[in-house]
């Protein structure tokens, strides 16, 4: 019964179907435990234990009501908590905007979840089926070819139909897009309307305020966040997600991945700062900042309203943090995992393809966890020091990494486009260190910004003199 059940689906069912509903289904669990981890990593860096009660019993299942479980359990009650609580709406909010943001944030990630290579191109066979003795048998089976397929063999004759062997391909993602990389930026960069909607729809100042500074913040740091993604396309050509990967998996000196954060560490790191600052991620996270405006631009929120900007966001991190991995470090690239010479991507099994998926999801919970050691680590930005940072520093540097770029791949490559080479790797990477010194020595030599932390004089104000203490008279005496 089940293997009838499997031929049916694979007959009948594309693969995206199944691609997709796994792909979400561990996106969305992995949504609801990455604050079980944010929770354990604050725990370990502030040298505490986290969340450690709660297990999967719930304390009233049987067997296991009593097993802590690690604190398994969390995410769980964490969202049974928001499902029951009071779903609380002021009276001077736009009702319908009210409730489309913290949806637009849920879709914008889902989405964009849609082209994200998760383990190369799988080679399989399917069967053909056209009815015999008609005069167009060959232009029956053409039409339900796609370009790549090929026929295997002579038909097999059941009936009054004819059967075909095709040997066809088909990626191991939801949607194979050529222009890959240009769509999750453009999706993801809708998600800043979730936030400016929710804090004009709130009818709260702080909420206001909360929106208008994630605008600047998003405006400002998409600059340099497109420029150290087009350093990445200008070397290989093309914006498709897959073939970025595929262009990575070889290895430099027989031993070196050929992945992009080797080449381009300058790039690399424009990039991490800049999708901190995209999903409003500490130190970036001024249009939340509790000390400054309550909550930002979901302080009037509650319940699973509340919840759906939060899961947004940890939404938002896995989104970025596979883009990052899939630029910079060889996406499911992993040794053994290869296919045939001039064509890694290609596999004709699937458990290959899976093991393809767990090591991209395994490197993207690495850059996952980065985030939140930052968070944890840095303290807040102050919002001057945010913009200062991105005009006056970011996108200068991506600006002249972009043009440095473009000059090493014409004078290696011209209007063609190649496996990179260790010459050219080796190139790359000297540049970019020249680049860096040279904006260390020109940050020596241009103005510094205002000072807008500056001292006031206040006339008329006792605090204009403080006296030390030693100065005082009643301690004098």
């Amino acid at each position: 019964m089940i293997s009838r059940v499997i031929e049916w689906w694979t007959v009948n069912i594309p693969p995206w179907v199944l691609i997709a509903l796994i792909a979400h289904g561990v996106v969305m669990l992995t949504v609801a435990y990455l604050i079980l981890l944010e929770r354990k990593v604050a725990s370990w860096v502030q040298d505490r234990l986290g969340p450690n009660r709660v297990g999967l019993g719930f304390g009233i299942i049987p067997i296991i009501k009593n097993w802590k479980m690690n604190g398994l359990g969390q995410p769980l009650a964490d969202g049974l908590k928001f499902i029951v609580k009071e779903d609380y709406r002021p009276a001077g909010v736009d009702k319908i905007l009210f409730t489309v943001a913290p949806g637009l944030m849920i879709l914008v990630i889902v989405v964009s979840i849609a082209v994200l290579p998760w383990g190369g191109i799988r080679q399989t066979q399917r069967v053909v089926t056209v009815p015999a003795h008609t005069q167009f048998v060959t232009e029956a089976v053409q039409n339900q070819l796609a370009q790549g397929d090929q026929i295997v063999g002579n038909p097999v004759r059941i009936g009054h139909t004819d059967q075909y062997q095709v040997t066809y391909e088909y990626p191991f993602q939801i949607a194979s897009l050529n222009i890959g990389v240009l769509f999750i930026l453009a999706v993801l960069s809708l998600s800043v309307y979730g936030v400016v909607i929710g804090g004009w729809a709130s009818n709260n100042k702080y909420s206001f305020l909360g929106g208008l500074r994630a605008t600047a913040n998003m405006i400002s740091y998409e600059i340099p966040l497109g420029l150290a993604v087009l350093c990445i396309v200008v070397m290989y050509g093309t914006l498709d997600l897959n073939l970025l990967v595929e262009k990575q998996c070889h290895d430099w000196v027989r031993f070196i991945p050929a992945w992009n954060v080797f080449t381009q560490p300058l790039a690399f790191i424009m990039f991490l700062i800049c999708i901190h600052a995209e999903a409003n991620r500490a130190p970036f996270d001024v249009a939340e900042a509790e000390q400054e405006l309550v909550g930002g631009y979901h302080t009037e929120y509650s319940a699973m309203r509340f919840a759906l900007f939060f899961l947004g966001e940890y939404a938002g991190m896995i989104t970025t943090s596979a883009v990052c991995v899939a630029l910079f470090f060889g996406g499911w690239d992993f040794p053994g995992l290869r296919g045939p010479v001039g064509h890694p991507a290609l596999s004709t099994s699937l458990i290959i393809c899976i093991l393809r998926a767990v090591v991209f999801y395994i490197k993207t919970l690495i850059i996952i966890f980065v985030f939140m050691w930052v968070r944890w680590t840095l303290p807040r930005f102050r919002f001057d020091q945010i913009m200062m940072l991105a005009w006056r520093a970011l996108i200068p540097v991506s600006l002249a990494l972009l043009m440095m770029t473009t000059v090493i791949v014409y004078v290696y490559h011209g209007n063609s486009y190649e496996l990179l080479g260790g010459s050219m790797a080796l190139t790359l990477l000297i540049a970019n260190a020249v680049v860096a010194a040279l904006v260390l020595i020109v940050s020596t030599m241009i103005p510094p910004a205002p000072a807008t932390n500056r001292r006031l004089t206040v006339l008329g104000s006792r605090f204009n003199k403080t006296p030390l203490p030693a100065a005082s008279p009643s301690l004098s005496n």
